[in-house]
């Protein structure tokens, strides 16, 4: 038996290791029998690997584990030479063809990444499931762990009897064993990349359904089967199946599709080749509303997407992963508005995936959409809104551009010319080209191997009744000074006898200015938006006159989308402190009553509250917490049962913070104040008990326990731990700063929940020591814990609440002082520090 000789929390693989081990390596296969047992710490797995090897000397496997028992290489018993996470293998044992044969023993998870345990709080029901985007398949089993060199996987599972498991082949067999055991086998997958393949495992309840022939799959824990809605989740499947195999002209390729919403996990979703795992989050235990609906359908369409781009075709390498989930996301908004009742969802796609894009393009780490990754770690960093919603976007841009039809051809050809293989970004941009007639490297080369984002405002000029000039101006960082082309739509918005009416023209701007010809003549506007229905990715800036019009008249103008779309100019005009927080949130409180999109109206909720947190002067802060709870309180009387009231209650829980504010929605509560049609959910339920701990109200405790007692979920658990580090108490915050920077609480979930209950305004005083410890401790955390780990100790505990000077000047010191030595936590001192920068300039702004 062997056992790791190093600490593998290093455990990275290079761009330049990659690409020569493919080299050499081919033909690809995996053997893989896992043997779980209930209430165990560890696994055991056994594993037959056969592969090809066209080159000499040593070669490695990935395995981070614990302990190898059986190596043999060719049938010779081999002495394991490994570090812990890299296996490697003697040259003088392997041959052109090779068959590696390992027994090993592991840990679980805990993490939501490898193989993960779980087990519910409410029942003791234990869970297995695996996540391993980018670089963890290595956790489960030995394998050559990256995306271009594919496999075939065939898979064995022995479990407690009742068990269920599943993978991402169909099951073709389960034999019971002795002691209520049972063997589950799975039929030899079709090749794909190694971060794809998938072990579910655990008494999950199943739901089955067809669709053509095609098998289709839903699980969830047993404790999650009362809230999962299955009717609705089958036909979205069903819709997206359909649109995509009809849009790609290519049939979905993997023989069935099952669906697992599993605990504690760490993205939305993944996209496993058919056997797709989804955030419990998405399995609804509170009445949602049609916004949150919608954002799982995207997200169930998203997955979907990946079976082709992503899966049936894949890329050679991390520093295409832009291409593939900002190919899935696009894809999923087409589908949302051409397969399901979702048909606005556009408007979706402006107020939470550009706008996630456009705050990530203007950090100080901004980077091309397309770039140099040159390792895994790297890669871990770049699960960005660049990633995802810039590149969906300049996609979006580009298919404007192009047209839909020409996508649709250059989309089919990618399929038929690289299936079950690997490509790159330039064979992507060939046969999309081929699909469109053109060469599209020089539109590559501005928009996506320049960083940041241009500035796009239309000047004109009238004679009092017809436009005589109009032009296109384009500006961009003095940094990242590239302007790009983009094809846009100019929205001239006109009173017509008392009525809105919008005229478009279409143009492609190119360079610091570009005159619109078409524009002579027109009926002079009162509203010009250079980028109407929203195909350009561009901050908009607004001239003079339509600000003034906009303030005025903004809940007049029917178009939602650009009702949305000037939402965000105005928000990105309080970013750059050229309109107050304090007037932005006086105009929404004076237009969001008449604003009946919900959707909508929950995105400018969204930003008030953001403006409430950040942007708002401390000397001005009660007033303007209180002044938007007013602006709630008011709507959420007047607003239908349903959706509405869901939406402002939220609203006004979130902007609870002045004792008698606090004390209302605590009386909602407890029912002392009625609101007809209104029955507080859970979560709302939670939000006030947690809040009443952190603001020190009497009883808080007292109302967290009966909460707990309503709730034994592992949600109310959650709430717990977030309450208990909540409290108001020197030796509180003591413990749980000990816990945090040691062994924690358990699972990176269960750490997560009480890193987010620290920090708490009014404990200002009460917390002031803990930013020097934030600074002095975070390094050691970042050396000694997993990047997931590391990352939820930095984003929950930096003290960026404290939007302060002094918090600045000692950030920008540890910065200097980390260099490269920790690329991650460079990366988030930084965009912690551009943060601070905007939220002090913003409130020296607004404080006049």
């Amino acid at each position: 038996m062997t056992t790791a000789t190093t600490n593998p929390t290093r455990d990275v693989l290079t761009q330049q290791e990659a690409e020569s081990r493919a080299a050499r390596v081919s033909n690809v296969s995996y053997q893989l029998s896992i043997s779980l047992t209930r209430g165990s710490p560890t696994y055991r797995g056994d594993v037959t690997i056969h592969f090809g090897d066209s080159g000499t000397g040593d070669l490695f496997l990935d395995l981070r584990g614990r302990t190898i028992e059986t190596l043999t290489v060719n049938g010779a018993d081999v002495a394991p030479n490994w570090t812990g996470y890299r296996l490697t293998l003697p040259g003088e044992a392997l041959a052109p063809v090779n068959t590696v044969h390992l027994v090993y023993e592991n840990e679980y998870d805990h993490t939501g990444d490898g193989l993960h345990q779980f087990v519910d709080p409410e029942d003791g029901q234990e869970y297995i499931y695996t996540n391993f985007e980018p670089y963890e398949a290595h956790r489960l089993f030995p394998c050559f762990d990256q995306p271009d060199i594919k496999a075939t996987y065939d898979l064995s599972v022995e479990t407690p009897g009742e068990w269920v498991v599943i993978a991402n082949g169909r099951q073709t067999n389960t034999e019971s064993r002795g002691d209520s055991r049972a063997l589950h086998t799975f039929e030899k997958t079709k090749p794909f990349s190694t971060y794809l393949m998938a072990m579910v495992a655990g008494p999950y309840h199943a739901f089955h359904d067809e669709h053509n022939g095609l098998p289709l799959g839903l699980f969830c824990r047993e404790s999650m089967v009362k809230h999962i809605d299955i009717d609705e989740l089958f036909t979205l499947t069903k819709q997206g199946m359909d649109f995509f195999q009809e849009f790609f002209a290519y049939p979905y390729p993997f023989g069935k599709y099952d669906q697992v919403w599993v605990p504690e996990f760490n993205p939305g979703a993944m996209e496993n080749v058919a056997a797709v795992t989804h955030h419990e989050n998405y399995i609804f235990r509170d009445p949602p509303t049609e916004n949150q609906r919608r954002t799982r359908a995207e997200t169930v369409l998203h997955e979907m997407a990946h079976m082709w781009f992503g899966n049936l075709v894949t890329m050679k390498w991390w520093n295409d992963l832009w291409l593939n989930e900002s190919f899935a996301t696009y894809m999923s908004f087409l589908a949302l508005t051409g397969a399901t009742r979702f048909t606005d969802a556009w408007k979706a796609f402006n107020s939470d995936i550009k706008s996630w894009a456009y705050r990530q393009d203007q950090l100080v780490t901004t980077h091309p959409i397309a770039g140099t990754v040159d390792d895994t770690d790297q890669t871990f960093l770049n699960f960005d809104g660049i990633t995802y919603g810039k590149g969906a976007s300049v996609l979006k841009q580009l298919v404007a551009a192009i047209g839909l039809d020409a996508f649709r051809e250059g989309m089919r050809r990618y399929f038929q010319r690289y299936q079950f293989g690997n490509a790159t970004l330039d064979q992507f941009l060939d046969t999309l080209g081929e699909g469109a007639g053109r060469d599209l490297r020089a539109w590559a080369k501005v928009w996506l191997e320049t960083p940041s984002l241009n500035t796009i405002g239309a000047s004109w000029e009238s004679d009092g009744a017809r436009i005589t000039q109009m032009s296109v101006s384009q500006t961009a960082p003095a940094e990242y000074p590239t302007l790009r082309p983009h094809h846009i739509e100019i929205g001239l918005i006109r009173e017509d006898n008392g009525a809105l009416t919008a005229e478009a023209i279409a143009a492609d701007v190119d360079g610091a200015e570009t005159e619109i010809p078409d524009a002579r003549g027109k009926a002079a506007p009162q509203l010009v938006f250079p980028n109407y229905n929203d195909h350009a990715y561009a901050k908009i800036k607004l001239d003079d006159a339509s600000v003034a019009y906009v303030r005025g008249n903004l809940d007049r103008i029917t178009d939602p989308l650009l009702r949305q779309s000037l939402w965000s100019s105005l928000w990105d005009m309080v970013r750059d402190q050229q309109l107050t927080s304090t007037d932005f949130l006086a105009l929404a409180g004076d237009k969001v009553r008449a604003e009946h999109d919900l959707s909508l109206v929950q995105s400018i909720i969204d930003r008030c509250l953001g403006a409430l947190g950040r942007y708002v002067p401390d000397s001005k802060r009660d007033a303007s917490f209180h002044a938007f709870f007013e602006v709630a309180r008011a709507a959420l009387q007047a607003a239908a049962a349903g959706d509405e009231q869901i939406t402002w209650a939220r609203a006004l829980i979130g902007s609870a913070v002045t004792p008698d504010d606090l004390a209302y929605v605590t009386r909602i509560a407890d029912g002392d104040i009625t609101i007809a049609g209104l029955n507080l959910d859970q979560d709302m339920r939670w939000g006030i008990a947690v809040k009443n701990v952190g603001y020190g109200v009497p009883g808080a405790r007292e109302r967290i326990a009966a909460e707990r007692e309503r709730d034994p979920s592992d949600r109310g658990q959650r709430n717990q731990l977030r309450a208990d580090a909540a409290e108001p108490s020197a030796e509180v915050k003591t413990a749980a700063w000990e816990r945090f920077t040691t062994e924690g609480y358990g699972s990176l979930a269960l750490n997560s929940a009480a890193m987010s209950g620290f920090h708490w305004y009014p404990q200002k005083d009460l917390l002031a020591p803990y930013t020097e410890r934030f600074f002095a401790d975070v390094r050691p955390v970042f050396e000694g814990h997993t990047k997931e780990y590391a990352s939820a100790f930095f984003h929950n505990l930096f003290p960026g609440y404290r939007v302060e000077q002094a918090v600045l000047d000692r950030s920008e010191r540890l910065l200097a002082d980390t260099g490269d030595d920790n690329l991650l936590l460079t990366r988030m001192l930084r965009e912690g520090n551009d943060d601070l920068v905007r939220a002090i300039k913003c409130r020296a702004f607004a404080e006049g």
